[in-house]
């Protein structure tokens, strides 16, 4: 064949392959990242289109697989969002992720769903009522919305979830929708960090190195980015040059989260991580990868990464992740505590709790969920969080490979981990641990292993069919 007939095909197949658009849509943010700083009407034109084309697969063509990929990236965004102030409403992102499964469920008829999930938010509304006895209308309405968004959207993301059916492909593309919005907010700190003319370095969380916005929520969805990138990465059909490049992302968001001084994000990634990796490497077709990736990220932060930084902040950033310092969330947990014992029935309700922590500590907001179900919603709060340990428990025997095993240790514990850390003030806590109820099936080219797992549509099938 004539060499310039071969070298077109091969051009054609590299621009409409896998390699191509994954780098592609990952590169784009990088630009993208500097139009929504410039332009408040990028930024919003930037949303408006997310949610159109949400709102229009949910309603026209409600394929679950594509709409888990907007919620993904919708989530990953949220912060972006909030950052360029083009949020119509603080808790967008959570009643976003609500409005778009519960479309798409409705739509399909998928009326059906985990009972457990249900119960989980149902235990949270007899405690609602509490306040309406002395708070006024309007912040009645403000603490419902801040601290029951958070459970509502959770509940429907596992009910959405628990009917989608995913390949190993389907959730590649997933992640490498979480990875984008992620990758633009990591080149906005990065902005920030290369243009501000002052930069100090303390042992506290640095509102300049994460972009002007809130450090722990900039750091968690930079968490979020990393997690994903590495899932990614792991993912045995996609080619050496893709993995290195996915290797690359995980370090430079990695980089990004640890520069926002905020601790969390890098321990929810590195707890997902961890999680997946156990069972990842009972797998024998991807355990020479995985070490072969651990190994690359283990040398890289070690050898560059860290004294890179640690260079650059002149030791500040070592001193901030050595030390162990709880950083006042044992001392707000305690408030929390405090409150579930003076009522342990009903709790305080949604947002009363906040009493008891600015006398101890000097602050309002719920900082570890767990503690806040105590004190808000007593025995019914932790009635609710037997049932989500429940759930969490139920979708990893669900698994039946070890990557379907690992996707649902790595979100339950980035989730868990993130509750603890900063309660549900962002939506994604809610879909990752949705994300875990999902089902995995086999590519269609298969291997004898994932073979063995065909007959998991019938081995699992949606919750509709069981309950």
């Amino acid at each position: 064949m004539n060499p310039r007939i071969m070298a077109g095909r091969r051009f054609r197949e590299f621009v409409t392959g896998r390699a191509f658009l994954t780098l592609g849509f990952i590169l784009l943010h990088i630009p993208l990242a500097w139009l929504l700083i410039q332009s408040k009407a990028v930024a919003t034109f930037h949303l408006f289109i997310v949610i159109c084309f949400g709102l229009w697969w949910a309603v026209i063509n409600p394929r679950f697989e594509r709409l888990a990929m907007v919620g993904g990236y919708v989530v990953s965004a949220e912060v972006m969002w909030r950052m360029m102030q083009v949020a119509p409403v603080w808790e967008f992102g959570k009643y976003t992720i609500i409005a778009l499964f519960g479309i798409a469920l409705i739509k399909n008829g998928r009326l059906q769903g985990p009972i457990l999930a249900f119960v989980f938010f149902c235990l949270l509304l007899p405690s609602a009522v509490l306040p309406m006895v002395n708070v006024d209308s309007s912040t009645l309405r403000g603490d419902i919305s801040f601290y029951l968004s958070g459970p509502l959207a959770l509940a429907i993301s596992v009910w959405f979830f628990s009917h989608v059916r995913m390949t190993g492909a389907d959730l590649q593309k997933l992640m490498i929708a979480m990875i984008g919005p992620a990758i633009s907010l990591a080149t906005v700190t990065l902005l920030g960090i290369l243009t501000t003319q002052t930069l100090r370095f303390s042992n506290n969380s640095n509102i300049i190195t994460s972009g002007g916005f809130g450090p722990n929520q900039v750091s968690a969805t930079l968490g979020l980015g990393t997690l994903a990138a590495f899932l990614a990465a792991m993912d045995r059909s996609i080619k050496p040059g893709l993995k290195t490049f996915l290797l690359l992302v995980t370090l430079f968001l990695a980089a990004q989260c640890a520069m926002t001084f905020s601790r969390g994000g890098l321990y929810m990634a590195s707890g997902g991580i961890i999680l997946a990796s156990f069972y990842l490497i009972r797998d024998r077709r991807i355990l020479l990868q995985l070490i072969a990736g651990i190994a690359v990220l283990v040398l890289a932060i070690n050898f560059f990464l860290l004294p890179s930084l640690d260079q650059f902040t002149s030791g500040a950033l070592s001193k901030r992740f050595t030390n162990t310092r709880l950083s006042g969330r044992d001392r707000i947990a305690e408030a929390d505590l405090q409150a579930f014992t003076e009522h342990p029935i009903f709790g305080v309700g949604p947002g009363q709790a906040r009493i008891y922590r600015m006398k101890l500590f000097d602050t309002s907001a719920a900082h570890t969920e767990f503690s806040r179900l105590l004190a808000e919603h007593g025995l019914f709060g932790l009635c609710a969080i037997l049932v989500l340990f429940a759930l969490a428990l139920q979708h990893l025997r669900r698994a039946n490979s070890a990557t379907g095993k690992a996707v649902v240790a790595s979100m339950v514990g980035f989730s868990f981990l993130f509750m603890m850390a900063i309660a549900m003030r962002l939506a994604a806590p809610a879909f990752a641990f949705g994300l875990s109820a999902l089902s995995l099936i086999p590519d269609p080219v298969t291997d004898p292993e994932t073979e063995k797992h065909r007959s998991s549509q019938n081995i699992n099938p949606p919750y509709g069919a069981r309950y």
